[in-house]
């Protein structure tokens, strides 16, 4: 099977997440540079090794030990492979290919239980043998108050249909008002709508 598409072509997702490794876990990813251009992982039985090649192109690379904290091993946990893309101020920004949304929730609880921080950056449906993405959500246009609103909503699937989760019940673990969280989460809805709608017209 294509890591991005199913081998007779079924729509996959891609996430796009930003992952701010435990401080106390000494991931080699960031261990060697704050800021990385690419990064390439080799983690293999107990040893993991990384080379990180910094924005002026110098290529170091880092060791560390392989465990159940790894980040390496969450995506695992879950049955998808990280493509580790950059690294800005010691956050990854860190790709994987799932099969649902159930897919997406799960890996996100999944690296939160081993990461600092994980923020969901970007959706894109993936279809077809060529992998090819028909229709892309990008996030980075949210606010932080919007993306972690419309982040947690996903996760907990407030959006599917048998959603067993309310409104009310997102707004208290947000710590804000249940008029406020609507309020952003339809504005976050507005923003991604147009954006794909605008970006089909290019």
């Amino acid at each position: 099977m294509s890591d991005a598409a199913g081998a007779d072509g079924d729509r996959r997702l891609r996430v796009d997440l930003d992952v701010d490794p435990a401080a106390e876990g000494g991931c080699p990813i960031v261990a060697e540079s704050d800021d990385a251009a690419a990064v390439t992982v080799n983690a293999a039985g107990d040893d993991c090794v990384v080379d990180v090649t910094t924005p002026d192109g110098e290529v170091r690379r880092g060791t560390g030990e392989v465990d159940e904290g790894c980040l390496c091993h969450a995506f695992g946990r879950v049955g998808c492979a990280p493509h580790f893309r950059r690294v800005e101020d010691g956050t990854v920004l860190v790709t994987a290919y799932v099969d649902d949304r159930d897919a997406v929730r799960g890996l996100v609880e999944e690296l939160r239980g081993v990461v600092d921080r994980v923020r969901l950056v970007r959706l894109a449906v993936v279809e077809g043998p060529d992998a090819t993405e028909q229709v892309t959500f990008d996030l980075s246009s949210l606010t932080p108050k919007q993306r972690r609103g419309l982040e947690l909503a996903v996760v907990r699937g407030y959006f599917d249909d048998d959603r067993d989760v309310r409104l009310r019940e997102l707004a208290d673990e947000l710590g804000i008002s249940k008029s406020a969280l609507s309020q952003r989460l339809r504005t976050a809805q507005a923003k991604l709508v147009t954006d794909v709608f605008d970006g089909g017209e290019r």
